[in-house]
Formats: C-alpha cells, structure tokens, sequence
C-alpha cells in the first residue's frame, strides 16, 4: 500500500481495494504528479468521512476526443455520503458538505475544487454520486495518449499490485 494513503486507511482498519481494468494500457502519456495529487485528495477525504468499511479505487479506459484514450479514476467509499444539494455545492472553493463538516472532520474544503480544475487541465471532468448513510463515489476523467516504456519517465504506482506506468505529458501552450 502506497505510503501516503497507508496511514488514514490503516489507521481506521479500513479496507482498501484497487481494481485497474484489463484493458486499460499499461503506459500512457499524461501527467503522473497532478494524477497522483487527485488521488491522494480523494482517497484522503474517502477514508476521512468512512468510520468503517471499505474505500475503493477502480481504473477504467475508454476512447477520448481527438483520437485520445479517456482514462476514468472512480474512488468509492463506505462513509457517511452526501446529500444532493450539497454535492451542487461541493466543487467550488472553500465548500463543505455543511458547517459542522470542517468542526468535525477538518479541511478547509479546497481539495475537490483544485482536483476538479486539474482533470479540467488534463483534459477530463470530475463529478461525484452520492446517497447519504450509504457512501459516495468521486470520479474524474483525463485525456491521455498511449505511451513508450523504453521513453517513460516518471510511474503512478497504484496501491496493492497494480502499477500504472505513465510517461511525461507534452504541456499545450
């Protein structure tokens, strides 16, 4: 398990699972630090609001504009889930799910607006399905090419034997 999620995972005996669909390409080209960013946050705030159960990452591609695979990161948990007109809420900055939210759980309710604007940058959306008492589902969608091994340089390893090897995006000015 990946160290910056061992802790809150761990530290609530929570299960964490991690399913990369088979046909998603083993080396793609796109931005492994801003994917890993994503993640951390929302694998962060799914073992902060899930007292026990599971949380979940599932990884699956599809065909993207121009040509380009779509890739789709989907972290689901078990947690207190949120209720509908608060997740119209929820990507904008400085918003919580409501004011006892930062009391209890703490944050100050700009990672999911920066996730958002970063899967915008990568070409991709982000958006949330949620019932409350029954857990939440945070996803997003990039853009992103097949890529090289021989040429790849930096890795996204995903927690628990599966590894997403992705090289360097080509930065559109």
């Amino acid at each position: 398990m990946t160290a910056l999620w061992k802790t809150p995972i761990e530290r609530k005996g929570l299960e964490l699972s991690v399913s990369v669909a088979p046909d998603v390409s083993p080396v793609l080209r796109s931005d492994p630090g801003r994917i890993g960013q994503m993640l951390h946050n929302l694998i962060g705030n799914a073992a902060k609001f899930t007292e026990r159960g599971t949380v979940s990452l599932n990884v699956s591609q599809g065909h993207g504009e121009d040509g380009n695979l779509e890739l789709r990161f989907a972290v689901t948990d078990t947690g207190v889930g949120i209720d509908v007109e608060a997740q119209e809420q929820l990507f904008g900055a400085f918003t919580q799910a409501d004011s006892s939210t930062t009391r209890k759980y703490g944050g100050t309710g700009l990672g999911l607006a920066i996730c958002k604007q970063l899967a915008e940058l990568l070409g991709g959306s982000m958006g949330v399905e949620s019932t409350p008492g029954k857990g939440s589902t945070f996803w997003f969608t990039i853009q992103c090419e097949a890529g090289n091994p021989d040429t790849a340089l930096a890795r996204l390893h995903l927690p628990k034997f599966s590894t997403l090897d992705v090289t360097a995006s080509q930065r559109k000015a």
